[in-house]
């Protein structure tokens, strides 16, 4: 048995960033590639998404995803921020009842999701009390501590999408 002499649970206030664009896409180039690769993959409902989801490099060196998140990086460049570097970014693919767990990204930097379709089910931050619609091009990146889910899919169309993390570059 142990003797506390010292028990807090709180919360400390902490910087964090969220940012949010639409940008003109060729959705269905990469929506093309989701569904390639998810008859190959073995991620599927094994991760925080449940749902269907490529390997989580899938992406990284695809020049039209790189392509499409240049204004958004060139935004974050605004701001003073550590250094970062694209490691991680895999498509998704949630389809009826599927859903992404409440998660957050760390050990990452940075984090972020490109819509490739309109679609009802949202991205939530509740820690924050914020919500995204998924529309074609919209692009969000936010700081990888925040918790975020997207509940089930109710409705007959998939919702299409790309995830990805930026490490500290000085970390990598």
């Amino acid at each position: 048995m142990m003797d506390l002499d010292k028990e807090i649970h709180s919360k400390i206030e902490q910087n964090y960033i969220l940012i949010s664009g639409k940008l003109k896409i060729d959705s269905q180039y990469f929506i093309n590639k989701i569904e390639q690769s998810i008859v190959e993959s073995d991620m599927h409902f094994k991760t925080n998404v449940k749902g269907y989801m490529t390997p989580w490099k899938y992406f990284v060196g695809d020049d039209k995803f790189l392509e499409v998140l240049i204004p958004m990086l060139d935004k974050l460049d605004t701001y003073k921020l550590l250094k970062y570097e694209l490691t991680e970014a895999w498509g998704l693919k949630e389809g009826w009842a599927h859903h992404t767990v409440v998660h957050n990204h760390l050990p990452s930097y940075l984090s972020g999701v490109l819509y490739l379709n309109d679609h009802p089910q949202k991205l939530e931050f509740p820690d924050i009390n914020q919500s995204i619609t998924p529309e074609e091009g919209r692009v969000v990146i936010f700081s990888s501590f925040l918790n975020h889910l997207a509940h089930r899919n109710t409705v007959e169309k998939p919702k299409y999408a790309i995830a990805f993390n930026c490490e500290n570059r000085d970390m990598v």
